[in-house]
Formats: C-alpha cells, structure tokens, sequence
C-alpha cells in the first residue's frame, strides 16, 4: 500500500514513515500542505495520513485541496493531531473527515485506523476505531460516585 504522510514534525513523520515501511507499506514524506501537493502525483496512493496543524498550508485546507482534485478526491483521509481539544476535534469532524487518531495514542490504533480506511466502506464494522459512545448521565453519575469513595 502506497501511504503519504504529511507532517511538519520530523521525529514523527520519521518514526511513522519507518513503523509503516516494517509494516510493508511505501511511505511518501512530506513537510506541510503545499509539500504533500507537490508528492500527491509522485504515485497512486491509498492512503493520506496528515497532521491538522502546520505551517505554509494546514492539513485542513490541504483536505480541501485533495477532496477538489477528481483523481484525489477518493483516497482515504487520515488526520493526527497532538491536540484533542473540542476546537481541534470539531474543525476536522465539520470537514467530512474519513478519520482522526491522536499522535500519543499506541501505533497498533493507528494501524487499526489504516485497516478501517482501506477496508471497502460495504465491508467495515460499523463503528470506528477508538469509538467511545456517548456516556449515559447514569455512567456519569457512576464516575463521580466512585472518584468521591477514594
């Protein structure tokens, strides 16, 4: 599988770049936006795993920019962040995203993430990887009980 990475943290980008190679994969490396623009041409991908924060072109306008692109537009998207915070969350969610993983979350749910996205949409599970439904108030009430017995 043909996979671009588009980060502007070399440590990750490499560290990525080097867990999907031992995983078989072909990585594509690329620094910002503009960069991951440039490489989109360089071979058929199957995948597109992007930071959401960077300098010269965020990942979410270079989401725009590959969803415009007919030849583009199919390849599976994957977001990663440092930030999980409801502004970061709520700007990839609003753009129809494929996918988002936490940078600090272990390498096998990024893998996990990958499987998901590559898996024709008729033969996924249902729910993602990493979902976590939403909590019931009696779930909430359950927790507070328990953090004031300690």
């Amino acid at each position: 599988m043909n996979i671009l990475i588009v980060d502007d943290e070399p440590e990750y980008r490499m560290l990525l770049g080097h867990f999907l190679e031992g995983e078989g994969h072909t990585v594509f490396l690329a620094e910002h936006g503009e960069d991951g623009l440039k490489k989109l041409d360089d071979a058929e991908l199957d995948l597109i795993i992007s930071d959401v924060y960077m300098p010269k072109m965020d990942g979410l306008k270079f989401y725009k920019h590959v969803r415009a692109s007919v030849r583009h537009q199919k390849i599976p998207f994957l977001f990663v962040s440092g930030f999980d915070d409801q502004h970061t969350t709520s700007a990839v969610k609003s753009s129809n995203l494929d996918g988002f993983c936490r940078k600090a979350r272990p390498l096998s749910e990024l893998n996990a993430w990958i499987k998901y996205l590559t898996t024709p949409i008729n033969k996924r599970p249902l729910t993602p990887p990493g979902f976590i439904p939403d909590r019931t108030e009696k779930d909430r009430k359950r927790d507070r009980s328990l953090r004031s017995n300690r």
